[in-house]
């Protein structure tokens, strides 16, 4: 919301770009490490289960308005200093802090993203990683930008969203739990393309 009316918003979307980008280099790099030491112990079947499980229980809640254990509010609380800086940065009426506001907000915590360098760390390259990084900021920023403009044309469709977001969780969920029977020999990785495994 502050974003979507900062003079500045542009540079939030670069600090994002670069960070997330710098991120992906690093989880890449780090997995090509972790990957070579923890192989055998299918760390990647397991984290594709993990998060997998979560994300597809996150889906049925929204659909069926279960409640789940609030752990937005504990990440909020042990990050509520990051939070109130990162806050500070954005009163400020500057290009340079409203940067800063976009690179530093990868360190907030979000389920997709950590799905994300997670993913990065499972390459084990340092290339990769970058690629990827650099990509989901590149191609999540129109959905940002959307999001900032959304309730100019979503308000009609409001008594839909819990089910639509569900339905999205649930796909994702699925993806997840299908790379982890597919790192464990279960089912074949699903390609899509020469470089693309949908899971």
């Amino acid at each position: 919301m502050m974003v979507s009316r900062h003079n500045f918003r542009y540079f939030y979307f670069l600090g994002r770009l670069v960070s997330y980008t710098l991120a992906g280099m690093i989880a890449g790099e780090l997995g090509a490490v972790l990957n070579d030491i923890l192989s055998q112990y299918h760390i990647q079947a397991m984290t594709s289960f993990f998060f997998g499980f979560i994300i597809f229980n996150m889906g049925l809640s929204q659909i069926f308005s279960w409640k789940l254990p609030n752990l937005s509010s504990f990440f909020s609380k042990k990050l509520g200093k990051l939070n109130h800086a990162l806050s500070l940065l954005m009163l400020r009426d500057a290009a340079f802090s409203t940067f800063l506001f976009g690179f530093f907000t990868v360190a907030l915590p979000c389920g997709q993203t950590l799905l994300v360098f997670s993913a990065c760390a499972l390459s084990g390259d340092f290339f990769v990683g970058m690629l990827n990084g650099f990509f989901f900021a590149l191609l999540t920023s129109p959905s940002l930008f959307f999001a900032m403009n959304a309730h100019l044309f979503l308000h009609p469709f409001k008594k839909h969203s819990d089910i639509l977001m569900g339905v999205s969780a649930l796909m994702i969920g699925v993806l997840g739990l299908c790379r982890g029977f597919a790192e464990i020999g279960l089912i074949e990785h699903l390609n899509i393309g020469p470089h693309i495994v949908l899971y």
